[in-house]
């Protein structure tokens, strides 16, 4: 025996050395696997060269990868494509509008649309954006005007889309508070029920049944400038929403708490409105006080009370009956200011009637407590109707006129009479 087999055989083992036939099986084996594997690929090349592989050709693949992903391996990836989902929508933004709020956002790379989702609800825990309800199932564009809306708070969540497959979704929404508190709402409930009167003028304060929460109501009896007689004696002002605007009566009604109020402004013989805002009077008198009684509307002229006297009371309709017998404080021989007024509710607003002297002129203007867009304040005019001549005061002539329409941000809303 060769001394290097000895050497070997002890070392090894005999049970180690692989059998003649076994290497030449494995060899044709693995020389079987390479014919099969080059003609795999080379099938694979003629297919894309033909514009795809066929069911056939997959057939005859074999080895030990699969034909899709030899397949994957020889067509290269469009880099400009995501090689994963769509990321989420970034950047969203929010314009606000009348009962509306326009929604934008950055584009997303490899989006053909967007979809929105919402919640509504102003709780202080966000809740996840897996429970929020379709809103618009497809936007083409990286904006869109959610429109009509009623609710206080609005949560909102934009989807990515790719071939109607939806992207990555945020785990909470991004909040809009659509609905704000009404400035000029602000200012009628302090004005009217919690602060004290200007300089001059008188204030009383009630209270009827609350109900539903329309906002302030101003029905207010004023003399408008339209001669210069009458800007001399009367509140210097043509139309006005300014809850503060001088008046001969106001009656304010806050309609959610039931609160109640009548002002009364003082009288002056002369006055005017400066070009800065400014007003100037003379020869002033204190108004005199206001009193809240039963029938008022039926005092008339003939009656020497010295008081402005007021009635309300709760209409059946959830409304309000106003009566009012108002009267200057610089003589009672002018005439006094009588009448009746009644709001009826009208979806969120009031429509009205109201029968009295045909001088001085009058507006009603409902302040809503909660408003979309309108951060410097919003009034609704309800209705408006001017005055004649002073001599009505005493004619005994009174007019009846109802609001013909909707309310009206205009400066007039004239009631038919």
């Amino acid at each position: 025996m060769h001394p290097r087999q000895e050497r070997f055989t002890p070392k090894y083992g005999a049970r180690h050395l692989a059998r003649p036939e076994t290497i030449t099986s494995t060899r044709s084996t693995l020389m079987r696997r390479s014919r099969v594997r080059t003609l795999a690929v080379a099938t694979v090349a003629t297919g894309l060269l033909a514009g795809g592989i066929t069911a056939g050709t997959t057939d005859i693949l074999a080895g030990d990868k699969p034909a899709d992903t030899i397949a994957n391996a020889a067509a290269p990836k469009n880099p400009s494509e995501p090689t994963e989902g769509l990321p989420t929508v970034k950047g969203l933004q929010f314009t606000l509008g009348e009962r509306s709020v326009k929604l934008s956002w950055k584009k997303v790379r490899g989006a053909d649309g967007y979809v929105v989702y919402a919640d509504y609800s102003c709780d202080n825990v966000p809740r996840s954006t897996n429970s929020y309800q379709l809103l618009k199932k497809y936007v083409g564009e990286t904006s869109w005007t959610h429109k009509n809306i009623q609710e206080t708070c609005v949560n909102y969540a934009v989807v990515a889309l790719r071939d109607g497959v939806e992207g990555a979704r945020p785990p909470v929404g991004e909040r809009v508070v659509t609905s704000m508190v009404n400035r000029d709402h602000t200012t009628a409930a302090r004005k009217f029920f919690t602060a004290a009167p200007a300089s001059g003028d008188q204030v009383a304060r009630t209270s009827v049944a609350p109900g539903q929460d329309r906002g302030i109501v101003l029905a207010r009896a004023y003399i408008r400038n339209k001669t210069a007689f009458t800007d001399a004696i009367g509140d210097h002002r043509s139309w006005t929403p300014d809850p503060t605007a001088s008046a001969k009566i106001t009656i304010a009604w806050n309609t959610g708490t039931g609160q109640v109020a009548a002002y009364i402004h003082k009288s002056c013989l002369a006055g005017t409105k400066l070009p800065n805002g400014d007003t100037v009077e003379a020869g002033c008198f204190d108004a005199l006080p206001p009193a809240f009684v039963p029938n008022a509307s039926s005092v008339g002229d003939a009656s020497t009370e010295r008081r402005n006297l007021i009635s309300v009371s709760r209409a059946g309709s959830g409304g309000l009956s106003i009566g009012f017998s108002a009267v200057n404080s610089i003589s009672s021989t002018l005439g006094r200011i009588d009448g009746q007024l009644t709001l009826s509710p009208h979806k969120d607003t009031f429509r009205t009637t109201l029968t009295a002297d045909k001088f001085p002129a009058w507006e009603i203007i409902r302040y809503p407590h909660l408003v979309q867009g309108a951060p410097l304040g919003e009034a609704r005019l309800i209705g408006t109707r001017d005055q004649t001549e002073i001599s009505d005061l005493t004619s005994g002539r009174q007019s009846t006129c109802t609001s013909k329409g909707d309310e009206t941000r205009e400066f007039t809303n004239p009631m038919a009479c």
